[in-house]
């Protein structure tokens, strides 16, 4: 019987990496040989310590569902089960996450349903292309707000400079935005968000009465932002950048706490839900070159090393960590 690798954590910080059998697919279903699986850091800092992601959750099941919370990854097609149109030997992208109670990407192998798979093109490295999920998650936010209110020729913001906080800014840029302001308290990625095309990146406490970023209620309030991303969740901060746009707001952090929400005339955006078009617009980016998912992998790590990934994320000194199988695709 032939065994692979796959993290499973049996407790607050204890991961272990085992041996299970590779599992065989069923109808509809695609064994992919994984060749990297990025972290998606409030899942892997909430399970690796012990937290329950959402407020509604009371605890976290130890030992966690083995593979999981992994679940941005790019493979190869290894095996089929009946009925499934993908073909062995192909690049593929898990665009949606199949849910924490069914084995997960952090493995060398995992069985996923065709229909969460994208093909991925010839030619695009798997550091551009692994983060897809939160790729989709981000550009359900911004087509929503693309649809609602347009997006062309509007001052934006992007509150939180996270992963999803740099997809959204280039996201933003894509279409057309005529200048994307950044914030957070972290330099490092606010020089990364100039890099990647934000007109100006800010601290919240320092620049928090900045002309670059005034109140509404403020003389010069004619330079607000027209419309904002909020990627961090606290009441603080999302009251902050609601506080300097005048148009509308999109909620696509998990909000941390309940809370009276109303500024007026400001239309406030809650998160739309995952969807294959949002993916697909996603990939569209990544393969148009409008889109670098790869700046956010600070460091490579082997799956032996999670606990030292999930450290660099929890003091941020890592965006993103990817666990790489496949040295041959890179």
């Amino acid at each position: 019987m032939r065994t692979m690798k796959t993290l499973v954590i049996q407790g607050a910080e204890k991961a272990e990496v085992a041996e299970v059998p590779i599992p065989e697919p069923g109808p509809g279903q695609v064994l992919v040989k994984v060749t990297a699986v990025t972290t998606c850091p409030q899942w892997d800092l909430h399970i690796y310590y012990g937290k329950p992601m959402f407020a509604t959750d009371k605890e976290v099941p130890f030992p966690y569902t083995a593979g999981q919370p992994g679940h941005e990854m790019t493979g190869v097609v290894h095996r089929t089960g009946p009925g499934v149109g993908l073909q062995v030997g192909q690049t593929v992208s898990a665009w949606k996450d199949q849910g924490h109670n069914r084995p997960g990407c952090y493995a060398e192998y995992v069985i996923i349903d065709e229909h969460h798979l994208l093909p991925v093109p010839d030619g695009i490295p798997y550091r551009k292309v692994a983060s897809l999920e939160l790729a989709m998650c981000v550009a359900a936010s911004v087509m929503q707000m693309k649809r609602m209110v347009g997006i062309a020729g509007k001052r934006c913001g992007v509150n939180g400079l996270g992963p999803a906080g740099l997809i959204a800014l280039q996201m933003l840029r894509a279409e057309g935005a005529s200048e994307v302001i950044g914030v957070d308290p972290n330099e490092s990625r606010r020089q990364l968000a100039v890099r990647l095309g934000a007109r100006h990146a800010l601290h919240p406490q320092e620049d928090s009465e900045s002309e670059l970023l005034p109140r509404r209620r403020k003389a010069n309030a004619a330079n607000t932002l027209d419309l904002a991303i909020d990627c961090v969740g606290y009441p603080e901060s999302v009251r902050f950048i609601m506080d300097r746009t005048h148009e509308a707001v999109a909620l696509f952090a998990v909000q941390r706490d309940e809370y009276a929400l109303f500024h007026q005339g400001l239309s406030v955006l809650g998160y739309p839900g995952h969807s294959r078009e949002a993916a697909e617009y996603a990939l569209q980016l990544i393969v148009d070159g409008k889109l670098d998912l790869s700046p956010l992998v600070s460091k490579e790590l082997t799956l032996e090393q999670y606990g030292e990934g999930v450290r660099l994320l929890a003091a941020q000194q890592a965006i993103k960590i990817a666990f790489v199988f496949d040295d041959e695709s890179r």
